[in-house]
């Protein structure tokens, strides 16, 4: 039994709370939390014994792992007080908000000996894993070129909060669109330069919704990305993928409510080069918690950690970050 704390009581941390519970073999021990009452209630819903803050859990040293779900300024020192102090970490996505912090981060987790990951879902989310998984089979051909997209009012869960300070969040152009941008490293291999175009406003976070077209160093492959938290009202998370091969194409799409509930999603598409359309056999099993199973698998098992590594996710910052720096120049940046 891998027994697991959980950093952080906000709404993701709800959503991997309820993941590891229902995992035969985890168990949520401990939450770590300086919001009082808020922490008291979320301990209590889930069984688990609060602390105020890392060093008061890790004197007590009665968990194995530490799954960090808060804001994206303290990943950096989160992760590392949990690697000097021997736990194992799942931390949320982006990394951090600099290269300087993910190569601290690397370096002391690999100094560390623990396992690590970071919590870039789409990886475990059964549509683009299995369309990831189509791709390598070459039925389709290489990918030549694919659009993605990540469209959202802002969560009413972040209303206020440190997603809208880009020196907490990054802003829309780390925090969201990064997803999509590690998906197609992840499909087309490292990225050679980004031109992006930006809306930006500092009470939205910095750049609250940027489009950019990327290029790849294997071959002629390109993309398209767009993502962004500044529609208003009732506008509903929207997500999806197109992509483009030698002998066909995959599409999907899913809406969802404002605040990525009541999930609608159309299956997965393919349309193959002899005219034929078919739809992937997808599983309805949930993304997160996929990922938080993956997690204390390895744990468990002894095995290495190969999916969502803290390299992986450097390497979506590092995109992330030249787009940002693109839309704020106004020109296209080579990344090296």
């Amino acid at each position: 039994m891998i027994k697991v704390a959980l950093v952080g009581t906000g709404f993701i941390a709800k959503v991997h709370a309820a993941s590891i519970r229902s995992l035969p073999n985890a168990r949520l021990s401990a939450v770590v939390s300086s919001s009082g009452e808020k922490g008291a209630r979320f301990a209590e819903e889930f069984g688990a014994r609060l602390y105020p803050n890392l060093d008061s859990l890790f004197a007590r040293g009665e968990v194995d792992a530490v799954d960090i779900c808060a804001p994206t300024c303290l990943h950096a020192d989160m992760v590392i007080a949990a690697a000097v102090a021997g736990k194992h970490i799942l931390c949320e996505k982006p990394i951090a908000l600099s290269l300087g912090e993910a190569d601290r981060m690397i370096r002391d987790v690999e100094k560390s000996r623990v396992k690590a990951m970071i919590g870039h879902t789409i990886r475990f989310w059964p549509e683009y894993v299995r369309t990831k998984e189509l791709i390598d089979s070459g039925e389709l051909g290489k990918p030549l070129s694919a659009s993605c997209e990540r469209l959202a009012a802002m969560p009413d869960w972040h209303k206020g909060g440190w997603a809208f300070d880009a020196s907490k969040s990054g802003g829309a152009s780390i925090d969201l669109y990064i997803n999509d941008l590690d998906y197609l490293i992840w499909i087309f291999g490292e990225p050679r330069s980004v031109h992006a175009h930006g809306v930006h406003d500092a009470k939205l976070g910095g750049f609250y919704h940027i489009s950019s077209s990327i290029e790849f160093a294997a071959g002629s492959s390109a993309a398209a990305a767009i993502g962004g938290w500044g529609f208003t009202g009732s506008f509903p998370f929207t997500a999806g993928f197109r992509i483009l091969c030698e002998k066909g194409a995959v599409e999907w799409t899913m809406r969802a409510g404002k605040n990525i509930e009541e999930r609608s999603q159309k299956p997965v598409t393919v349309y193959r080069q002899d005219g034929t359309t078919g739809e992937l056999k997808v599983s309805g099993e949930d993304a997160y918690a996929l990922e938080c199973k993956y997690f204390v698998d390895c744990l468990e098992k002894g095995r290495s950690i190969e999916s969502a590594t803290l390299k992986d996710a450097r390497k979506a910052l590092v995109l992330a970050l030249a787009a940002t720096e693109s839309a704020r120049k106004k020109k296209t940046v080579v990344i090296r």
